[in-house]
């Protein structure tokens, strides 16, 4: 089987390149690794057949991501030199398995196996990949996080179980989550309006009981029409201990007012925020740290 992968793999490779020139969304491996000579002919060792070569470090991350980028289920690397160390090898492991947009995206578990020998040492490399993972190349390239709330909103109305993106740049995960939990609370919003379970003064955003109220209501009876005439306008006179107010303040019970406010005008009272529910949507991201290539969402609810 290694001998028909070999035989595949140039021309694989050169294909998956062709395609990253032209859409920028099937490049696989994220890290600048400066391999001069063609890529699929660089790893292999020539002195044995099926397997590949690595001398540095970041020749064991490149020959395990080559064997990832091609799904293949097992593979055999040559280590020599730097590279012929177990902890390199490790450590090597580790960074595919995490730190690597395919690795992290496509890899269940990636397991080695080390035997040493003279002048180098042979890992054998076992893979095992997810059966939910969408094939890279094919999944939606976006450019900011609003697109992918509306994508979001898409798969929402077309009631998909899940929904998988990819950026082409990298955004920091707190703002991925952020356009994410915004749309949930789109979303609840909306149900709400719908069962009719905001009251009006959170639906126009004017609290109750700050309407205008007409005088002639609830049995108000109509200002004296000779309350002007000089027997019914005679000014009473002031209790002897009390100072009139000054211009421009109201006395209520002894207290001033600040000037321009209405001792009879009501005071609204306090609409309370909104509760919204948890989002219930889980976020994955790959990889999973401060910023990611692709992110992952589980629309369950």
């Amino acid at each position: 089987m290694m001998r028909h992968f070999r035989r595949a793999a140039g021309l694989a490779a050169g294909l998956l390149l062709a395609a990253g020139l032209l859409s920028g969304c099937a490049r696989l491996l994220e890290r600048s690794y400066g391999v001069a000579a063609p890529y699929a002919d660089r790893y292999w060792d020539s002195s044995a057949e099926d397997t590949l070569r690595a001398e540095t470090y970041q020749d064991l991350v490149n020959s395990m991501l080559l064997l990832v980028e091609q799904q293949a289920e097992e593979g055999v690397i040559r280590c020599y030199d730097e590279a012929d160390a177990y902890q390199e090898i490790l450590a090597a492991r580790g960074e595919v398995r995490r730190e690597t947009m395919p690795g992290s995206y496509l890899l269940e578990d990636l397991q080695i196996t080390y035997e040493g020998g003279a002048g180098y040492g042979t890992v054998t490399c076992h893979m095992t990949y997810r059966e939910d993972a969408e094939d890279i190349g094919s999944l939606m390239t976006l450019s900011d996080s609003q697109s992918l709330v509306d994508l979001l909103r898409l798969a929402v109305r077309e009631d998909y179980r899940s929904l998988t993106a990819y950026f082409v740049y990298d955004p920091p995960k707190e703002d991925v989550t952020a356009a994410v939990e915004s749309f949930w609370q789109e979303l609840c919003l909306s149900e709400m309006e719908e069962n009719g379970l905001l009251g009006p003064a959170e639906e126009d955003g004017t609290p109750e009981g700050s309407q205008e109220r007409d005088p002639l209501e609830d049995g108000d009876s109509a200002p004296d029409e000779a309350a002007g005439t000089e027997e019914n306008s005679a000014p009473e006179e002031e209790a002897p201990g009390e100072e009139a107010p000054e211009e421009g303040e109201d006395s209520i019970e002894g207290k001033s007012l600040p000037e321009g406010e209405n001792p009879d005008e009501e005071i609204p009272p306090e609409v309370p925020p909104i509760e919204y529910p948890p989002c219930p949507w889980v976020i994955r991201f790959y990889p999973n740290q401060d910023t990611a290539k692709i992110v992952e969402v589980l629309l369950k609810r």
